[in-house]
């Protein structure tokens, strides 16, 4: 009996940890997701916003414009940039009127408009995602219910022209605070009456239901939702269920491309009601976190803080992928699939990731689809191809089948002075060969050579490469900090001599004030103290700035009271900043200098940042801002950018380059920059990625299994030895 105890327990211990072996693995999804035909990627910064009217951040748009649509969009292969109808049936021409109401020609003057009109004509039979908003008699399915399927019954309804006016008027809510609205009252009419005509319903409802018996407690949990449908609005009228009209005040060939934004989407009425009831707010749920659309996908999860899942909208209209596209598509494969019904994915599952390296393992271990590259392991997946001098895939990456995408997003990174501050401000020559001389020695190919990898492209100013404006050559350049190198043909930076000539200029010779003897210190102002590299980054800074005799010290703070500084002025020098093109136009770049837009002016809602005004820049940013491309405009765009470099508000710094790895069963990738609705197209090889995950994460069982025998070894001895002591 003694034996058999032992073999017996010697039997399971195996069993146990045969089972162990069989069942282990690193994979992070549960098991059969690898099979699915599911998009794996992640993000790397909270999600504080879905709603349209609010959220600002590439990283949310990178979800909510799959989930929400725009009037318009992008042709998905086009470059550059081609707008296309979306639920639209086609892109809207506007009409020009006089002050008397007669209509004038396109080509009319913009001092002789004073109104225009963009009819919206929406495509009949395009349906809501099932919701339960739409359903009368919707109610809670379970005890405890955490998402909108967890009420039912889940019902749909037409898109009508109403739900534009509802999404549009929302963002005349004062409560909302959305981004948007200083500058598109600038444009649209009668924004300023419904901000207040939204406010007064806001306080009638309030009204009656403090009579009701509801308390102000209540109040605040659950904000008061007016019918945005009702509240007068001249800048967009409903024509009829499937025709809205939108007016402007002014010539603006620029607002077809605000159609092309999700802060135009529409927005159901009876979503925002639905989520005023008493059981979906205890629930948590609201609009911000869980908005409604007519995308390809829609919400099945929503943990801003850990994941989200999309999921096929099964509503979804007749749309097809692109069936043109260039020859760097039809060699990457992106047109084997041209004319074909879209989406192609039925899920996607976005990870959120803190940290770049274990985002970039679980890439290596095939458990995201695409990855950007850290720059720790740059050196490691890339290398420079010794006959083109361009990047390529080093071999261990090539050898696993991965795509290298390499594209300029329209994205400008820059260093910013206050230009209402005493010693950097200011438009007099010696405020401005300060600013000169201080961008000079900020050499931006070094920077970009140590800090991305050689990645970017130094900036000439601030509109990017694949903008209409944006030039580079012998006379297209930025002069003032460079001169054109003939061998290499490109800008080189000016020499040190002649950023010290600058500070001379200034009356800081040698970065010395000479009636104190005192060294010229300039703060660094900043909530970056966490970010990875920016003491790295703000010691090069130093460096650069004490070529010049000049001392750079930092403030730091936290992100709240950067942001209040920031609106009042109280700052001097800005640490890299970005602009990410809301649309591929040059006057998305150029309003950031237009002096209405200051920071401080328009009490912090301008994204002039540097607070700059000057009377010619703003004379020609009107000028060009309500023309059409074409050669005079371009004239403009470049008498504004010597302006710009020569008041030299900023430091012109770069241009990133987007570097991107893609496995060889991701279809049809391109990197989303200007509009996020990329993941329709994109097409999954399921198989492929089963095997692949199986060949690279075989697990090494031997450790343990050689470990397990010398225990089994150990462990017949041991018997052995209490069996012949025991005779």
């Amino acid at each position: 009996m003694r034996i058999l105890k032992y073999i017996l327990v010697l039997i399971v211990l195996w069993a146990v940890l045969l089972a162990g072996l069989k069942g282990c693995g690193n994979n992070p999804w549960p098991k059969g997701m690898a099979e699915s035909n599911t998009f794996f990627t992640s993000f790397s910064a909270q999600i504080k916003s879905l709603d349209p009217a609010t959220a600002n951040y590439v990283h949310e748009s990178a979800v909510m414009d799959n989930i929400l649509e725009a009037p318009l969009s992008y042709d998905y292969l086009a470059r550059p940039y081609r707008l296309i109808p979306s639920l639209l049936e086609a892109i809207p021409e506007p009409q020009y009127f006089d002050a008397k109401g007669k209509v004038l020609p396109d080509e009319t003057d913009v001092s002789e408009v004073a109104r225009v009109e963009y009819v919206l004509k929406l495509k009949p039979g395009v349906m809501w995602q099932p919701h339960p908003c739409f359903a009368a008699d919707a109610k809670a399915l379970v005890r405890e219910p955490r998402r909108p399927q967890d009420f039912g019954p889940m019902e749909t309804r037409e898109l009508t022209a109403w739900d534009f006016k509802t999404g549009f008027v929302r963002l005349c809510d004062p409560r909302l605070a959305s981004s948007v609205y200083s500058t598109f009252k600038g444009f649209v009419a009668g924004m300023e009456e419904t901000s207040q005509a939204v406010a007064e319903a806001v306080a009638a409802e309030d009204v009656r239901r403090l009579a009701a018996g509801e308390g102000r407690a209540e109040l605040e949990i659950r904000p008061s939702v007016p019918n945005y449908r009702a509240i007068p609005c001249v800048g967009c009228e409903v024509l009829d269920d499937h025709t809205v009209r939108f007016t402007l005040v002014r010539k603006y060939p620029q607002f077809r491309y605000w159609l092309a934004m999700h802060y135009l989407a529409p927005v159901p009425q009876e979503a925002l009601e639905f989520y005023h009831r008493p059981d979906a707010t205890v629930a948590g749920l609201s609009y911000e976190h869980w908005p409604l659309g007519t995308g390809a996908f829609l919400l099945e999860e929503c943990e801003p803080n850990s994941r989200i899942v999309l999921a096929r909208n099964p509503n979804y209209r007749e749309v097809y992928y692109p069936t043109e596209g260039s020859e760097e598509d039809r060699m990457a494969g992106r047109l084997e699939d041209a004319g074909r019904k879209l989406p192609f994915v039925d899920r996607v599952v976005f990870n959120y990731e803190r940290e770049s390296i274990p985002n970039w393992l679980k890439f290596q271990q095939g458990y995201y689809d695409c990855s950007g590259i850290p720059n720790d392991m740059f050196d490691n997946a890339v290398a420079m191809n010794p006959t083109s001098g361009e990047l390529a895939l080093s071999g261990a990456m090539a050898e696993r089948g991965m795509q290298l995408i390499r594209q300029v997003p329209p994205i400008s990174y820059y260093f910013a002075f206050n230009m209402i501050d005493p010693v950097v401000g200011g438009l007099e020559p010696a405020k401005r060969a300060l600013r000169q001389a201080l961008s000079m020695v900020l050499d931006m190919d070094e920077y970009v050579t140590i800090f991305k990898n050689g990645n970017g492209v130094p900036a000439q100013g601030i509109i990017p490469p694949g903008v209409f404006g944006y030039e580079l050559d012998s006379k297209h350049f930025n002069s003032i900090l460079n001169v054109w190198d003939e061998a290499d043909d490109a800008p080189r930076r000016r020499r040190l001599e002649e950023a010290r000539a600058l500070m001379e200029q200034a009356g800081f010779p040698g970065g010395v004030n000479p009636s104190t003897g005192a060294p010229l210190v300039i703060h660094l102002d900043h909530a970056a103290a966490g970010l990875p590299d920016f003491k790295n980054r703000f010691q090069w800074l130093a460096r650069r700035f004490a070529l010049l005799g000049v001392v750079l010290e930092e403030r730091a703070s936290d992100l709240n009271r950067n942001r209040e500084r920031l609106n009042k002025g109280d700052w001097q020098f800005l640490f890299e900043r970005g602009w990410v093109a809301d649309y591929p136009d040059p006057e998305n770049f150029l309003f950031l200098f237009y002096g209405e837009n200051g920071r401080v002016k328009s009490g912090g809602r301008g994204f002039n940042y540097t607070n700059y005004e000057s009377s010619e820049f703003d004379a020609l940013f009107r000028q060009l801002e309500a023309m059409p491309e074409g050669e005079e405009r371009l004239e403009l765009i470049r008498q504004a950018e010597d302006i710009l470099r020569e008041d030299a508000p900023k430091c012109w710094g770069y241009h990133p380059v987007n570097v991107t790895l893609v496995h060889h069963w991701l279809h049809n990738y391109l990197p989303p920059t200007i509009c996020y609705d990329n993941l329709k197209y994109l097409r999954i090889d399921g198989a492929e990625r089963v095997n692949a995950q199986r060949e690279w994460n075989r697990p090494r069982r031997w450790p343990i299994l050689s470990l397990a025998a010398l225990f089994t070894l150990v462990w017949l001895f041991h018997f052995k030895f209490v069996m012949r002591n025991s005779k």
